[in-house]
């Protein structure tokens, strides 16, 4: 009788053992499946942010695009007296005197865009000028900044003020803008 307890006792601590590991092993292998569609998850859901981002700045790319086709193979006063107002705003903003601000046409060779150089002369410290540039980038026009030429305004014979001299520099910016020109 005694034999048949121990028996019996053995046979429920084997299937107990049994049952434990059965249970574990099948525990490890959902996590690890779990592991792996998280992983899966986290790998997809990096590539769905990027694609946002790249169709937002796909998106601003187009409104930059859309706003620069024309018909017209010249920029009209209107949209160079505009386009000079906005500037001109845009320092008023970050306080920057504007010397002088001149556009010019240029006749190119080429039909597909057209082409409208704008050069100004600023009064600005470096802050104000990267705050400036900073915002003429976001712009709805396509603009290529062509030179940069910053001297300080100790060189200006001008100006009354030492203080604004050492921190003040004296800029001058030649920039385009273009417009696509569509096909007939």
């Amino acid at each position: 009788m005694k034999q048949k307890y121990l028996l019996l006792l053995c046979l429920m601590i084997l299937t107990a053992i049994l049952f434990f590991y059965f249970s574990s092993k099948t525990i490890n292998s959902k996590v690890r499946l779990i592991t792996r569609y998280d992983n899966t998850i986290k790998l997809e859901q990096e590539k769905l942010n990027s694609a946002k981002v790249l169709n937002e700045q796909l998106l601003e790319v187009a409104k930059v695009i859309e706003n620069s086709i024309s018909d017209e193979e010249q920029f009209t006063t209107d949209e160079s007296n505009a386009f000079i107002l906005k500037l001109a705003n845009l320092a008023d903003k970050y306080k920057i005197a504007v010397h002088s601000m001149v556009p010019k046409v240029i006749i190119g060779v080429n039909r597909r865009y057209a082409e409208q150089l704008y050069t100004m002369e600023l009064n600005c410290t470096f802050l104000q000028l990267g705050e400036f540039l900073s915002e003429l980038e976001s712009f709805d026009h396509i603009i290529k900044i062509r030179t940069i030429d910053v001297r300080p305004l100790a060189d200006d014979k001008n100006t009354i003020y030492e203080e604004v001299q050492e921190t003040h520099y004296r800029v001058t910016l030649d920039l385009s803008t273009f417009k696509i020109v569509k096909e007939a």
